[in-house]
């Protein structure tokens, strides 16, 4: 059985971990919006490009509801199998 004083260690690691961790996701996110904001959109830009922008963002935004919205992923895992059950 672990002691209070190496669980305590231990969680000083791990918020010292999940700290570090989220100072680089939030470096990352601000290098990608500086990039996105830098670039101004040009008449030779085509339309596939900025499809695939757009595809990027879409994607980047449900990889984040697991996180962020556990319960809105439930109900709409529910919601789905529903339909899909009710297909028949």
């Amino acid at each position: 059985m672990a002691t209070k004083a190496e669980l305590e260690a231990e969680l000083a690691q791990l918020r010292a971990e999940l700290a570090s961790r989220d100072a680089g996701i939030k470096s990352e996110s601000l290098v990608e919006v500086t990039n996105t904001t830098s670039s101004t959109p040009d008449a030779t830009d085509d339309v596939n490009g900025s499809f695939d922008n757009d595809i990027k963002e879409i994607l980047a935004d449900l990889e984040e509801i697991p996180h962020k919205q556990p319960l809105l992923l439930a109900l709409g895992a529910l919601a789905v199998g529903y339909l899909i059950g009710r297909m028949k």
